[in-house]
């Protein structure tokens, strides 16, 4: 399997040497839910209630406390499920839960709209919405949401759908390039409207119906109730505007470009994190044919925000005609495999920041076709990666990672309706050989 290296600008990042760093022989998964559907994330409020929520990709978010999951979903969203579409992801507010901060009742989900809800494309919308608690100490939240931003999409994959809060404390998204293989219309690429013409290099002609696609969007989503800006591309048939433009957005200053996009050019960022140690950003894009990757984005970088698609897959060329004929500046992968023995769709990880101190610093990412589990360390300037897992095959396994709220690492095995848990005895042993 081949894996390429961080530069040195990002290894300069990296807090601590790891050379010699060694997995516990006793870390397993231990079933932590089960009967919670199709899971596909685990997330945690920061709220000190301990409770851990478990996306269900057919609609309903369930709530494990106290050990059980409870009976009565936390929230139902009407969604379009299956294959790869449905409710795809959850984040709550940084202030959720916090007596007397602004926001304190709201988490947001991203999701398939329903295929009986207006479209802007040919297929359901990829769509942002926002949901309230009646209490803050509610395990049922209240039914109805409003929307937030809408994607337009014309097939029933490749739709990202991850979000999280950033430590700057604004909203990211991933969207996927719209299903088409080899994104033969150019959505990655495009910072604008885009027609569905089969000519990569059209942005902004034609009959521009879709945008924000292959993209991962940063959004204020503090900021609402103003006017819809003609480049707030998401806010179409939505009014008031239900989120703001960061200022130091990158394309805010520039003409005819939608001003949520942050990074561009993935094929389907399908899982993303936060470190929560650094605020670096990570990204798992499921690969076209050959390579799947995991890319990188380090606070504060000013690297290029192209990270290649549908110029490249991973760090080999995919296409070099039309718009890719002179590509732009690109951002490589920090870590990438091939197909081989069956792998064909990576999930994206997490840094792990939890009470396993062996652990901390190793990224964990899987495939969700052969079930394998990776763990990846930094060291010597670059990353090192290995198998620590090898599960049976199937596909939409492993396919979705989240972590509690003191840090603990879980993994949800979408096809058997599992979510697990990171386990090891070794919570006070640094992990280090001498």
């Amino acid at each position: 399997m081949r894996m390429t290296i961080l530069g040195a600008a990002v290894a300069a990042a990296i807090p601590f040497a790891a050379s010699a760093q060694t997995l516990p022989a006793d870390l397993t998964l231990t079933p932590f839910a089960s009967g919670v559907g199709s899971p596909v994330a685990i997330r945690a409020p920061h709220d000190g209630s301990g409770r851990v929520f478990i996306v269900n990709q057919g609609g309903t978010i369930r709530v494990v406390k106290n050990g059980s999951v409870l009976a009565t979903p936390f929230v139902t969203v009407p969604v379009t499920a299956g294959g790869e579409s449905g409710l795809l992801g959850l984040a709550f507010h940084p202030n959720f839960g916090k007596v007397g901060l602004p926001h304190n009742d709201e988490f947001y989900v991203a999701y398939n709209r329903a295929n009986a809800e207006p479209k802007l494309g040919s297929a359901p919308d990829v769509a942002l919405a926002r949901y309230t608690v009646p209490s803050l100490d509610s395990d049922v939240a209240n039914p109805t949401g409003t929307l937030v931003l809408r994607v337009p999409d014309n097939a029933s994959n490749h739709n990202g759908g991850d979000i999280h809060f950033g430590p700057d404390g604004y909203l990211y998204m991933s969207t996927g390039d719209g299903g088409s293989q080899g994104d033969p219309h150019g959505f990655a690429m495009c910072l604008w409207k885009k027609a569905l013409d089969s000519t990569p290099g059209n942005c902004g002609s034609g009959t521009p119906q879709y945008f924000l696609m292959g993209k991962i969007l940063r959004l204020d989503v503090d900021t609402r109730g103003g006017a819809v800006a003609a480049e707030m591309c998401g806010s179409s048939g939505i009014s008031p505007a239900q989120y703001a433009i960061p200022a130091d957005n990158p394309h805010v200053a520039t003409g005819n470009t939608c001003d949520e996009i942050w990074l561009h050019g993935f094929r389907n960022p399908w899982r993303t994190s936060f470190d929560r140690a650094t605020g670096d950003f990570w990204i798992g894009d499921v690969g076209q044919g050959n390579v799947e990757e995991i890319d990188l984005r380090v606070a504060g970088s000013t690297e290029p925000t192209f990270y290649g698609w549908r110029c490249k897959e991973g760090s080999a060329t995919y296409n070099s005609s039309n718009v890719c004929a002179t590509p732009p500046a690109n951002v490589l992968p920090v870590l990438e495999y091939t197909h081989t023995g069956g792998r064909c769709a990576v999930t994206g990880g997490f840094r792990f920041r939890g009470p396993i101190a062996a652990l901390n610093g190793m990224y964990f990412y899987s495939d969700s076709c052969t079930s394998e589990i990776w763990a990846a360390k930094p060291g010597g300037g670059g990353w090192t990666t290995s198998i620590w897992r090898d599960d049976t095959n199937g596909y939409g396994t492993y396919s979705g990672f989240g972590e509690d709220e003191a840090g603990n690492l879980y993994v949800a095995h979408t096809s058997n309706g599992v979510v697990y848990k990171f386990t090891s005895d070794r919570i006070f042993d640094n992990g280090f050989d001498n």
